[in-house]
């Protein structure tokens, strides 16, 4: 039976539509809550160090698998099964943090992290390595999830849009460094320096996390069943953030094959445009969705999405490439961290858990069917045409989007 008492202090918000403005809650009149305390601080701090974990080890995950002598088939197995575990303990975690609360889930999900991290250091063959890859997807899932769902517990409901922008600012930051990092310390076939500074990572990102002070909140998961698993009115702003995703993935699987396909050469750069862009409008987005509406700023950023796709499709220079980087990098720094305030606004923190649930696993729903859905477009027509083809996602994002605008006016928080 889930614990019957409650966790805590937060007032129950009552369950009410996510469309409402931001702010509700707070008194009329009453000093804006502060976002910078000491336990924000501690968590983006804790996602700095646990996503530059993750993005030394995945990057180089391939040159592993070549190392202990399998091929391709190996490596896109390694990677996959990380996704899909991750993706598949998603509702149960989210049910398991409005249950049984925050701060265990997160442990949970960290524990496995170092100690499987640190296990790759005596994987002898393939067989090993995917039960490990499975594993860590699972850590990744419980700790992705708690951390997204404390995070909504941490920021004041005025400020949740600038919240959500720094907190996955601390998730995507890493992506800029790490991965030049890893294949780095790999470079002569020895991965021992890089499994230790991963896993020491990760260690202190749990550190990080064991001083945070988790607000006590009220427990209601209930049974275990498919009525609890998702929280209802999480599905619309988790449909946007799956479309959103299917538009990301052929980006991040084909960018370097296209550089290739239109004669650019070296592609590295559109990633680092990409991640500087998104460091600077993530956390200004989040300030304008507070004011403006999440939906409304949700929406703004899908339509500089599908403008940023329309630019990549064309582009046949290296500047080409690059004002692509910047338009769809804008778009996506500005549309996921509204999405993702979308999700839990208005929830009652007894279910935050689960709404939290359903954003992630849309997400990762989101990045696998537009990876395998892109590779087999490209069988059959250019990487160009893939990008023509992502506009659909896109498209119907800003529509759907669009006539809940229209429908609902969002006010000012």
């Amino acid at each position: 039976m889930p614990p019957s008492t409650p966790e805590s202090v937060v007032p129950d918000l009552s369950p009410v539509a996510p469309f409402l403005p931001p702010g509700i809650g707070e008194s009329e009149g009453a000093p804006r809550l502060p976002l910078w305390t000491r336990d924000f601080m501690f968590l983006l701090g804790s996602q700095l160090f646990y996503f530059f974990g993750v993005y030394l080890v995945l990057p180089t995950l391939p040159l592993f698998v070549a190392d202990l002598g399998g091929g391709e088939t190996a490596a896109g197995l390694v990677l996959g099964l990380f996704t899909f575990a991750a993706m598949v303990v998603r509702p149960v975690t989210g049910w398991a943090l409005d249950t049984y609360g925050r701060r265990a889930i997160l442990f949970i999900g960290l524990l496995l992290s170092v100690f499987t991290i640190l296990a790759h250091e005596w994987v002898v063959g393939i067989g090993l390595l995917l039960v490990l890859r499975l594993i860590h997807g699972a850590g990744f899932g419980f700790e992705t999830t708690a951390a997204g769902t404390l995070a909504s517990d941490l920021a004041p409901r005025a400020r949740l849009g600038e919240g959500m922008g720094y907190f996955t600012l601390a998730m995507g930051l890493p992506m800029a460094v790490a991965p030049a990092v890893g294949i780095a310390l790999s470079d002569d076939g020895d991965f021992t320096s890089l499994f230790l500074l991963a896993a020491g990572l990760t260690a202190a990102a749990l550190l990080l996390a064991s001083l945070i002070r988790v607000p006590r909140v009220e427990r209601g998961g209930g049974r275990l069943s498919v009525r609890t698993l998702f929280e209802r009115s999480s599905l619309f702003p988790a449909t946007g953030v799956f479309l959103l995703t299917m538009t990301y993935a052929p980006i991040l699987a084909f960018i370097a094959l296209y550089g290739e396909e239109r004669g650019i050469g070296n592609v590295g750069p559109f990633f680092a445009v990409f991640a500087v862009v998104l460091a600077v409008v993530r956390p200004l987005s989040g300030r304008l969705a507070d004011r403006w509406g999440y939906l409304r700023t949700a929406t703004l950023g899908l339509v500089l999405v599908a403008a940023g796709l329309v630019i990549l499709a064309l582009a046949d220079s290296f500047v080409g490439l690059m004002a692509a980087g910047v338009v769809y990098g804008a778009g996506y720094g500005t549309s996921q961290p509204s999405l993702q305030a979308l999700t839990v606004h208005g929830v009652a923190p007894a279910r935050r858990g689960a709404a939290m649930a359903a954003f992630f696993f849309a997400y990762d729903l989101g990045i696998a069917v537009g990876s395998i859905g892109g590779g087999l477009l490209a069988s059959w027509i250019s990487l160009s045409g893939v990008y023509w083809v992502a506009l659909l996602p896109a498209a119907i994002a800003i529509a759907m989007h669009g006539m809940h605008v229209r429908r609902r006016p969002i006010e000012r928080a």
